[in-house]
């Protein structure tokens, strides 16, 4: 090849090392893997994409198959979450048998929901049929009004003794009255009859809450584990928030759910001793109502109250407040710090709303759902403080300062 025929020198110079001149360029080495990834990654941007789609295809329909039971799942991981110690301890007794220790905790569960409930559905059925009765034949006799009457002239007394306004005659009272305990006598009814009905279908869900909770105890803190390989978040940002989830599960059900119900048991002993009507009804309605902040139980049992004074029984409504304020006040002042021990510090006006708006959106099991929630947000505004806000107002940091210069030491007789 003559001088002539030679490529221009920038050419030559533009090709690989190894190229022939004028001969196709040799192909690029692949790209290697992504540092850490261990197995084959996607090859194109397109595959990426695909792969994202057809997750959340999936993804979408996975949750339409278990829609119906998700209420059920999530009320099983809460026993599985509250009772998890009752089970690692069954299972030291038997001897590391799993499956025989995730039976005796299930049954366990079973016997410590269904006594109590089925007592609790037996008495408050049969006491309100027989208050919706009362209330019937109240409404066709004349004793009832004849009661409103004697306590109409008592209050009014009252009001005369004190010089304070009286309500206008044209009121008519007896109508008022009439048609609010018409429709509580009928709401009572249709209630208790369905109350009777609903528990076929609350027993029918508590054996799949129990079915769960059993592979739950089984494979529940392999799951776990799963999970946190899934989470793209730092392994301490994924144990703090499962560990503010399982506090937050542990202090509602200890102390919210077990703290209503000993105050609703012992509101409902308080009423029988004084002789109150439908004592267990109104301890088993004074339940949720002890949840309530500020107010609580007294909305329940100072109406109570009133109508034993009312009525005549001093002592007995001196000694129901009594009984109130100190015994089962007690249960709310002592208790709850016992069992809300190492449980994120919330205020209750918030767990207050996050309790109705559960209760509202979700249903009952918003009375848990509600709360968890609350506290997931309260992990994820912590986690962001701490990666995002925190560093992002750290000083920056400068040049480090030069080292002292070293002076050379003199010695006490003047030489060097």
């Amino acid at each position: 090849m003559t001088k002539a025929e030679l490529p221009p020198e920038s050419e030559l110079k533009s090709q690989p090392q190894g190229a022939e001149p004028g001969g196709p360029p040799p192909e690029s080495p692949p790209c290697p893997p992504s540092e850490g990834v261990s197995g084959p990654t996607f090859p194109t941007q397109f595959a990426r994409l695909f792969f994202a789609a057809i997750t959340l295809l999936v993804l979408y329909y996975s949750y339409k198959i278990v829609k119906p039971y998700l209420i059920d799942i999530f009320l099983a991981f809460v026993l599985y979450i509250t009772v998890r110690p009752l089970h690692r301890g069954l299972t030291k007794l038997f001897f590391g048998r799993k499956v025989l220790a995730s039976g005796v905790a299930c049954l366990i569960l079973a016997l410590f929901i269904l006594i109590p409930l089925l007592t609790l559905v037996s008495i408050i059925a049969n006491q309100a049929l027989e208050f919706s009765a009362t209330l019937k034949a109240g409404l066709k006799s004349d004793q009832l009004w004849q009661w409103i009457d004697a306590q109409t002239n008592l209050v009014t007394g009252y009001l005369k003794d004190l010089n304070l306004p009286l309500p206008p005659e044209q009121i008519k009272l007896e109508s008022i009255v009439r048609t609010i305990l018409a429709r509580a006598s009928e709401f009572i009814y249709h209630n208790a009859i369905s109350l009777l009905k609903g528990f076929t279908f609350f027993f029918m869900d508590l054996l799949l809450i129990l079915f769960v909770a059993f592979f739950m105890f089984l494979k529940g803190d392999d799951f776990i584990e799963e999970l946190k390989k899934l989470s793209p978040l730092d392994a301490t940002h994924n144990e703090e928030i499962l560990q503010d989830m399982e506090s937050t599960i542990k202090a509602t059900m200890w102390s919210t759910v077990v703290v209503a119900i000993l105050q609703g048991t012992m509101g409902g002993l308080g009423f029988f001793v004084v002789g109150l009507p439908q004592a267990a009804f109104w301890g088993t309605i004074m339940i949720p109502a002890s949840v309530i902040p500020v107010v609580g139980a007294a909305l329940i049992w100072v109406p109570g109250v009133i109508y034993l004074f009312f009525q005549g029984f001093y002592a007995k409504a001196i000694g129901l407040t009594i009984y109130f304020l100190v015994v089962v006040g007690s249960v709310d002042n002592f208790l709850r710090p016992v069992l809300t021990r190492g449980a994120r510090a919330t205020p209750a006006i918030f767990i207050f709303f996050a309790i109705l708006g559960g209760i509202s959106y979700f249903g009952m099991v918003g009375f848990i759902l509600g709360p968890l929630i609350l506290s997931f947000l309260q992990s994820l505004l912590q986690i962001y403080q701490k990666t995002i806000l925190a560093p992002a107002r750290a000083p920056a940091a400068g040049p480090a300062p030069p080292p002292p210069e070293k002076k050379p030491a003199v010695r006490s007789d003047g030489g060097p």
